[in-house]
């Protein structure tokens, strides 16, 4: 999950006019300086070799101050040229008439896309179809060659996983490489979603997809398969065996408990919930602010949940950071010895991006009527303690390490 800012941005620049170097500045509504960018890495064909300046005509005041206003890190994906749909009418507009089942108009447009991936921020993504744009003329180009094979690369992964693939454990893990990793996970899900969509139909959708993905070994397991379809009498008997001798497995492992956590740290980096499970204290907090949101919106015979658009983001984005916290925090709470704690900061930097979003939300709820602003006010308190307790636990994570 990525730090989005383009609702914030006033104006800015991206400069690439040096090869494997893009740097910048971009100036957010509420904040007196800009960040500054300075990151490996090139630019999109399109604007490689550019000085790229942009402004947005609707800024929307940014309440929270971000992680870092200097980005160090690797740029991702910057381009002016992403082909995105966009609705010819207002985005409330077209929900209504999809829900009713209708086909809102839209039309293909031009996008603007920079993402960029920093130590103190994680990911960092602007997105706008909507920003006024002023692009210099190119100081270089990609040639033919260089532009294949970015190509190739963007297929079968960026040099971060090749470096992963080449050095094994010969080069110390941090917490940015382990974002970067999350970072790849995150484009193999997509691909293989955008995948699913594409070939849902098609009668050999699970190969097809295969090859799209490099499964080369689930290519040939399925071309074995279907080879071998024919012959099912004695063939489909030991299938059914071997059904029954893994869910013999299963049942075993289901039986097996897991390791009691360290009575020492109770309180600290564990307590038990109502349903006596063990749960990380600052995540059962999370989850205890966000169940009484729920119930305090279901007050008075309505569910504001379901009836105020508003309320419901806010209430949306609150259950997902909570998921997020018991994930990331439980490795903590039950006492992982094998969990590498860069990868837990890694989870919990993108919890925080989360968290970010869930403020976001709070800011857009208007109709106090229904949600009195001293309620609102108590949950913002809640959350901004919640951020603060996320990050002590970065903090005792760096220093162990």
């Amino acid at each position: 999950m990525a730090w989005r800012i383009h609702d914030h941005i006033l104006r800015g620049e991206i400069d690439n006019r040096t090869r494997c170097r893009v740097t910048g500045r971009i100036w957010l509504a509420g904040l007196d300086e800009p960040l500054t960018l300075d990151l490996e890495g090139d630019c999109h064909p399109d604007l490689a070799g550019c000085l790229l300046e942009f402004e947005n005509p609707t800024p929307i005041p940014l309440k929270t101050r971000p992680p870092a206003l200097r980005q160090y890190g690797t740029a991702g994906e910057i381009t002016a040229a992403r082909k995105v749909r966009v609705f010819d009418v207002p985005v409330a507009e077209a929900y209504v008439m999809a829900k009713r089942g209708e086909q809102p108009p839209e039309h293909m447009a031009n996008c603007l896309y920079v993402e960029w991936f920093s130590e103190r921020s994680g990911a960092v993504v602007i997105e706008s179809t909507d920003y006024r744009l002023k692009i210099s003329a190119p100081v270089w180009r990609f040639t033919a060659e260089e532009i294949a094979e970015r190509k190739r690369q963007a297929e079968e992964g960026d040099s971060f996983t090749n470096a992963v693939d080449a050095d094994g454990t010969a080069e110390k893990w941090d917490e940015f490489r382990c974002e970067q990793l999350l970072r790849e996970s995150d484009m193999t899900g997509e691909k293989y979603r955008r995948l699913l969509e594409k070939y849902a139909d098609h009668p050999d959708s699970e190969r097809i997809i295969a090859r799209e993905m490099g499964w080369t070994s689930l290519e040939e397991m399925l071309a074995e398969e279907e080879a071998e379809s024919g012959e099912e009498g004695e063939e489909n008997q030991a299938s059914e065996d071997d059904e029954e001798g893994e869910e013999d497995e299963l049942d075993e492992f289901e039986e097996v408990e897991e390791e009691p956590p360290d009575p020492e740290r109770e309180g600290i980096d564990w307590v038990h919930d109502e349903d006596e499970r063990v749960i990380h204290p600052v995540a059962k907090h999370a989850r205890d602010v966000m169940r009484a949101l729920l119930d305090e919106l279901k007050e008075d015979d309505e569910n504001l949940r379901e009836s105020d658009d508003a309320l419901g983001a806010f209430s949306s984005q609150f259950m997902i950071l909570s998921v997020k916290l018991c994930s990331a925090l439980g490795f903590i709470a039950r006492g992982d010895r094998y969990m590498d704690p860069c990868m837990i900061i890694a989870w919990l930097k993108r919890a925080l991006e989360i968290h970010n979003e869930v403020l976001t939300a709070a800011d857009a709820i208007t109709d106090y009527s229904k949600f009195p602003v001293a309620r609102l006010a108590y949950y913002r308190q809640e959350l901004f303690r919640i951020r603060e307790e996320v990050l002590a636990i970065i903090g005792q994570l760096r220093r162990s390490e």
